[in-house]
């Protein structure tokens, strides 16, 4: 008998909340049939030790053997299950129904490639990423499609196309023929998307599909974050016109006053917002600079 789900899930160091993680999934109340496979890319803290107290399928590779691409399509080639759902180790699906939630418009509508869950933050989480993930992710169902992508702007693309490996499924008998892309450095979700869209066929957005995740970055990590992200988009989009060095400084008083009234409308306190706004204006410099320089990298 075919497994109905294929839960895919690539690590390394995924550290003591992947415990978290791993039991949320195995509480979904589901009629579902599902398989986990967990793929570990050389982790060295507690993560195969977790891993080893749930029935989970454990492959492992070398670190440089990972790939966001590979290490997703070797997941999508042993997986048995009719529908191919990804998970980040750091995405914790909020309750018992996300992945009911999550397939309930894919499996009853065969020219829906992919759907993709509403991502909500951490308690942890610094107000500026907090208000990407607010503006990245609503709180309406959407199925999206295309007649002509060459007719849209470059933000109407970019807005289209969007869709998450965070927590996403994928029908297997798409993904053979729209494998992920193994030859660019990160959003393989993105362009995925993109070419799915672009051969006709559907993406769900399912924001009752609920996962927490947002990152806390160093300032270092946040370059190197936001350089990959620069290089990807070049390779997905063709495009590295978009962010001109001089106005950089502009854009990061923008979009720290962005920032600014996203906390006063979430009632910070005035002394918070005074010792966030030195830290969000450093904050979009670092981003914006490191996405140039990965638009321009060669």
């Amino acid at each position: 008998m075919q497994i109905d789900i294929s839960i895919i899930i690539p690590t390394k160091n995924a550290g003591e909340g992947f415990d978290d993680g791993l039991s949320s999934i195995f509480r979904q109340k589901t009629n579902y049939t599902y398989e986990v496979i967990v793929i570990d890319s050389g982790s060295t803290d507690r993560t195969l030790d977790i891993i080893a107290q749930y029935p989970t399928q454990l492959i492992i590779i070398k670190p440089e053997e990972f790939g966001h691409g590979k290490t997703r399509n070797l997941g999508a080639r042993l997986a048995t299950g009719k529908y191919l759902v990804f998970l980040t180790q750091d995405a914790l699906p909020a309750d018992e129904k996300w992945l009911d939630f999550l397939l309930r418009d894919i499996a009853s509508d065969d020219e829906i490639a992919g759907a993709y869950s509403r991502t909500t933050p951490r308690s942890n989480c610094d107000p500026f990423e907090a208000r990407y993930i607010a503006q990245a992710w609503g709180d309406k169902n959407e199925i999206k499609e295309i007649c002509n992508y060459k007719k849209y702007t470059k933000a109407d693309k970019k807005k289209i196309v969007f869709f998450s490996n965070i927590s996403s499924c994928i029908q297997k008998d798409i993904w053979e023929r729209f494998p992920f892309s193994e030859n660019i450095i990160m959003a393989e979700d993105q362009d995925w998307s993109k070419r799915v869209l672009e051969a006709g066929y559907k993406i769900a957005y399912e924001p009752e599909s609920l996962v927490y995740h947002s990152h806390t970055y160093t300032l270092k990590q946040l370059f190197k974050r936001y350089y990959d992200a620069g290089t990807a988009h070049k390779q997905v989009f063709r495009d590295n016109n978009n962010v001109y060095l001089p106005l950089i400084p502009v854009f990061a008083i923008l979009v720290s006053i962005l920032d600014l009234k996203f906390m006063w409308r979430r009632r910070y306190k005035l002394s918070a917002m005074v010792r966030w706004m030195p830290k969000a204006l450093v904050r979009h410099l670092i981003e914006a600079f490191g996405f140039w320089r990965g638009l321009h990298a060669k």
